[in-house]
């Protein structure tokens, strides 16, 4: 079981994700922004993260920046997600590993974390080696 990440302002979409992604056997914490997602992450290790990219405060792209500065998380697998299609050409220039388009099949989402999770030098394989 993997501890996830799934910051989103959009309450609905935090509240179908989470859901989502308990049902595929994971532990799942929400944030409704970005500033707040940055203090759980300041206060817990996370599996994977999950942001949306446009969010008051810190923006799902300065979270992902913080997470690849941060000794702790990272080598944490972060996925990009937007209901826009022009931030799907933008997500390339970041650190994230992917971007999940809104909205989303919940099937592909648990294919994309399963993926994720099991890559070789990922967090949760290097805890698990």
């Amino acid at each position: 079981m993997a501890k996830i990440l799934v910051a989103d302002d959009v309450e609905d979409v935090g509240l179908i994700l989470s859901e989502r992604l308990r049902r595929g056997g994971h532990e799942v914490v929400c944030a409704a922004d970005g500033n707040i997602a940055v203090n759980m992450l300041e206060q817990s290790k996370f599996d994977l993260a999950i942001l949306d990219i446009r969010m008051p405060g810190r923006d799902g792209f300065d979270v992902c920046a913080w997470i690849r500065n941060s000794p702790v998380h990272k080598l944490m697998p972060v996925v990009l997600m937007s209901a826009f299609s022009e931030e799907q050409s933008r997500w390339k220039k970041s650190a994230a590993n992917l971007f999940l388009a809104k909205p989303f099949d919940g099937y592909q989402l648990l294919d994309v974390v399963k993926r994720l999770l099991d890559a070789p030098g990922s967090a949760a394989q290097q805890e698990a080696g």
